[in-house]
């Protein structure tokens, strides 16, 4: 199986988008609601549905709300970690090959009980769903074995240290939709076994949920029942949140300045967006160590994250999460130095146009202290000191001709006030540079072709917490590190993976291999009559939902 392959792929799982069509856009959508200010219930709003069936549900909106009805086996955490959810017991064997998994005893919202079978539907029904945003997290799967009800055992067809981390899509109902051929009808869609069941439905208007009283963990006893409007896209998702007519919403960074303090409050957290700094390693220059310190040192993170990024953003040294367990917050990047920076470059070594010879080695006969060997000696250092000095003299002159290119997508700002940052600090050092503002496709082509000297670029971070596609995506080989990420994806262990990625970890950062610079911020905004923590991540930002409650 192609590993590469399924994380990039689970890279953007719950991110794709389905544009509403603005025909779709009606005045009832949003008339005749009573406002939030005198409402009992938390309101939230979601886009107009194509289908409620979490599977082949392929809008983000939607997709938030549908985690508030139906689990799955694991979920993701605030801090990016995966944790059991549906799953009571569970135990990785034969050498990571085989998950034996023993569920918790639950009981759909119609009263019956989820058991072994209904994983094995949902597995097999993503895997006839191409198009699901989940079929990537199923494809290493082989085969489901049933023990029983609550037993069973998942079986793969590769090794693969993140198998845990795959199983967060939703579990849904065999008895609900074996028997129907139009799986994505809403009414086919209406039981779930999550912390909310769905208490009525009106199509192009509004989800009623209500408090799943036979929910298997305990709940709050204060937990509020949800209203959920439909409205025709994200912008009136925020407008609604404004008004008051809506409790809370996901916003965007250019959003942010709508809200004041005194009328509502701005939860932030870390998203998966991860910014970093590349290096060409088809120009000669970035094979030489010292010449990678002198550029990492140079630059000021601090000042990227109060001017680049407003401080809107995190500062990271390695492309996880900075929550996650597997991330080492002892581990650090090579400091701001100027000073550092100007000491690295005059110990660069790469090749120049002209051919210098090494110095010998000092005779090892000792015998003749005669004043013809004194002279000779003296004769050598002197050739020693000229020869080395000529080579540093190269060297700064070969430096002094260089003209880095940078390039960097001109339609992100805070990528482009970094960019222009970064140029800054080279030229603080002697190093010069010129920046190129490209378009997304000119963007994309310039990398491909690898038509740069630096890159500025973006990834989004895998849900699982796996580093791997991006290291391998930096251009940068040897043995080393082929053998840190090949036991990475075979580690079976919490231990051993975290081990590995301290390894990894101090590798990239001492060797100056790329460099790690924000992961940025997200936000949900809530209006004030909303009292309590909400706790949400990029998977889920409705997390901790239950805790809340209603101001008196």
């Amino acid at each position: 199986m192609n590993k590469i392959k399924i994380m990039t792929v689970i890279l953007v799982i719950v991110t794709s988008l389905v544009g509403c069509s603005m025909e779709e856009q009606s005045g009832e959508v949003l008339e005749n609601k009573p406002s939030a200010i005198t409402s009992k219930t938390i309101n939230l709003t979601m886009m107009k549905p194509e289908t409620i069936n979490p599977i082949t549900n392929k809008n983000k909106s939607i997709g938030y709300i549908m985690n508030l009805i139906y689990d799955s086996l694991f979920t993701i955490d605030e801090n990016y970690d995966t944790v059991p959810q549906l799953v009571e017991e569970y135990k990785i064997e034969n050498d990571g090959m085989v998950i034996n998994i023993k569920l918790k005893d639950i009981k759909w919202h119609d009263g019956t009980i989820l058991t072994s079978s209904d994983v094995k539907f949902t597995v097999d029904l993503i895997k006839q769903h191409i198009d699901s945003p989940y079929n990537a997290l199923v494809e290493n799967i082989s085969s489901i074995s049933i023990i029983n009800n609550k037993e069973f055992s998942i079986n793969f067809k590769d090794k693969y240290a993140f198998s845990i981390d795959t199983l967060i899509f939703p579990i849904v109902s065999e008895k609900q939709l074996e028997n129907n051929n139009d799986i994505n009808n809403y009414k086919n869609n209406l039981v779930g076994n999550g912390a909310y069941k769905i208490k009525s439905y009106e199509e192009r208007k509004s989800l009623s949920l209500i408090i799943n009283d036979s929910y298997y963990n305990q709940l709050p006893s204060n937990a509020k029942n949800i209203e959920v409007e439909i409205v025709p896209d994200e912008e009136a998702q925020v407008s609604m949140v404004i008004s008051l007519d809506s409790d809370i919403a996901k916003i965007s960074l250019d959003d942010l300045s709508q809200f004041y303090e005194k009328e509502f409050k701005t939860t932030t957290y870390e998203s998966r967006d991860y910014e970093c700094l590349l290096f060409n390693y088809e120009n000669e220059v970035f094979k030489d160590l010292n010449f990678r310190k002198a550029i990492v040192s140079s630059i000021n993170k601090k000042k990227i994250l109060e001017e680049g990024y407003i401080n809107n953003a995190t500062l990271v040294d390695f492309p996880l999460n900075s929550k996650s367990k597997y991330y080492d917050k002892d581990i650090k990047s090579l400091e701001y130095s100027k000073e550092n920076a100007k000491k690295y470059l005059s110990q660069v070594t790469f090749k120049t146009n002209k051919n210098i010879t090494n110095v010998n080695e000092n005779t090892k006969d000792t015998d003749k202290d005669t004043v013809e060997d004194v002279n000779k000696s003296n004769l050598k250092t002197n050739n020693e000191t000229a020869t080395k000095d000529d080579k540093e003299k190269d060297i700064k002159e070969q430096i002094s001709k260089l003209n880095l290119k940078i390039i960097v997508n001109k339609d992100n700002s805070e990528r482009k006030k970094s960019a222009y940052i970064i140029s800054e600090n080279l030229k603080d050092i002697g190093i010069k540079n010129t920046i190129e503002e490209l378009s997304s496709e000119d963007m994309s082509k310039a990398l491909n072709e690898k038509n740069y000297d630096l890159a500025l670029v973006g990834w989004e971070l895998s849900l699982a917490p796996d580093a791997t596609n991006i290291l391998k995506s930096i251009g940068y080989e040897d043995e080393r590190l082929t053998n840190y990420i090949n036991s990475l994806q075979n580690a079976t262990t919490e231990s051993q993976i975290s081990d590995i990625y301290k390894s990894i970890q101090k590798y990239v950062n001492e060797n100056a291999l790329f460099m790690s610079l924000v992961i940025r911020d997200d936000y949900i905004v809530n209006n004030r009559r909303i009292e309590g923590k909400i706790s949400p991540n990029s998977f889920d930002i409705y997390e901790g939902i239950t805790n809340l409650d209603i101001a008196k």
